[in-house]
C-alpha cells in the first residue's frame, strides 16, 4: 500500500515537472530552428554548391524541409512571421532553387505564401524567372508571374506576355488562351484571382494550406458578387450605391456576405470594394 502511494506521489511530481519544462524546451527548440535557418539562407550559393557535390538535388529537398518545419513551428506557436523571417525563407529558397532550379515545390510555395502573406512580390518574381530557365515547359512560372503581374502591380502590359507564353505550353488551362486579350475588359483583379487561386488549390496536395486557399478563394467569390451588384446598381441608377444596405434595401443581393477572415466588407469610393480584415486572419499574435 505504501509502495503504490509512492509511485502515485511520484508520478504526480513527474508529470508536474514534464508540464512546467514544456514552454521552456519549446523556446530554446524555436530558438534553434529559427537561428539554424537564418545561417542557411546567409551561405553563399557557390560555397553550397561545392559541399554538396552532386548531391545538390538532395540537399535542395532537405532544405524545402527544413523551410516547412519552419513554417509550421510559427503556425504552431500561432504567431506570424516578422519581415527578418520572412526574409530569411526568401534567401533559403533562393538558395535551394539554385542547388535544383527545376524543384518545383520551392516556387509554388514562394508564390502562394510570400506573395499574399509577405508582400515580397518582386522576391517572388526573382524566383519565377529563375524557374522559367529550369522549368522551361512548365506553364506555371510565366503564369505566376503574370498574375503578379496584373493582380499585385495592376500592370496588365506586363502581365499579357506572361500569360501568352504560359498559354502554348504543355497542360497549360485552355482558359489562358483568351485570358491575356480579356483582361482590360476585367473591372477589376478580382476574376484572375479566382482563376489564379482555383489552379493552386487544384495543384496544391498539403491540407493546411489547401484550406489557406479555398478561404481566400471564398473571400474573392464574395466581393466579386458584391462588385457585380455594385456595377448593376451603377448602370441602372447612375450612382455607386453609398453603402452595402442599399444593395440589400434595392435587391442587389439578398444579405451582406460574411467575410470567411472576419472583417467587414465596405465599398470605397469609386465602387470598390474593400474588406477590414485585408484578407488576413483576424486575432492572430504578432
Amino acid at each position: 500500500m505504501i509502495r503504490t502511494i509512492i509511485l502515485i506521489v511520484f508520478f504526480f511530481i513527474m508529470s508536474v515537472v514534464n508540464i512546467s519544462l514544456v514552454n521552456p524546451v519549446k523556446q530554446i527548440q524555436g530558438k534553434y530552428i529559427q537561428e539554424s535557418y537564418t545561417r542557411i539562407g546567409i551561405l553563399p550559393t557557390s560555397l553550397l554548391q561545392a559541399i554538396c557535390l552532386e548531391f545538390q538535388g538532395v540537399v535542395a529537398d532537405l532544405l524545402f524541409l527544413k523551410t516547412l518545419t519552419f513554417m509550421g513551428y510559427k503556425i504552431d506557436q500561432n504567431t506570424s512571421p516578422e519581415p527578418e523571417d520572412w526574409q530569411s525563407i526568401y534567401n533559403v529558397l533562393d538558395k535551394i532553387t539554385d542547388l535544383d532550379p527545376s524543384f518545383l515545390d520551392p516556387y509554388v510555395f514562394a508564390e502562394m505564401i510570400l506573395t499574399w502573406q509577405a508582400g515580397m512580390t518582386e522576391q517572388v518574381d526573382n524566383l519565377l524567372h529563375k524557374a522559367t530557365i529550369g522549368r522551361p515547359n512548365d506553364y506555371r512560372p510565366h503564369f505566376y508571374l503574370g498574375f503578379n503581374a496584373f493582380y499585385f502591380r495592376n500592370l496588365a502590359s506586363e502581365a499579357a506576355p506572361h500569360l501568352r507564353k504560359a498559354s502554348v505550353l504543355p497542360d497549360a488551362p485552355k482558359y489562358l488562351a483568351g485570358l491575356a486579350s480579356r483582361m482590360s475588359l476585367y473591372g477589376s483583379q478580382t476574376v484572375l484571382g479566382i482563376l489564379f487561386l482555383e489552379e493552386l488549390i487544384a495543384e496544391t496536395y498539403d491540407p493546411l494550406t489547401k484550406q489557406q486557399l479555398k478561404t481566400r478563394l471564398d473571400a474573392l467569390k464574395q466581393i466579386y458578387l458584391l462588385e457585380q451588384a455594385v456595377n448593376q446598381y451603377k448602370t441602372e441608377t447612375g450612382v455607386f450605391p453609398k453603402n452595402l444596405t442599399d444593395l440589400v434595401d434595392r435587391h442587389y443581393i439578398e444579405r451582406i456576405p460574411s467575410d470567411p477572415y472576419g472583417g467587414e466588407f465596405v465599398i470605397l469610393s469609386g465602387g470598390k470594394i474593400y474588406t477590414t480584415s485585408n484578407l488576413l486572419p483576424q486575432g492572430k499574435k504578432n
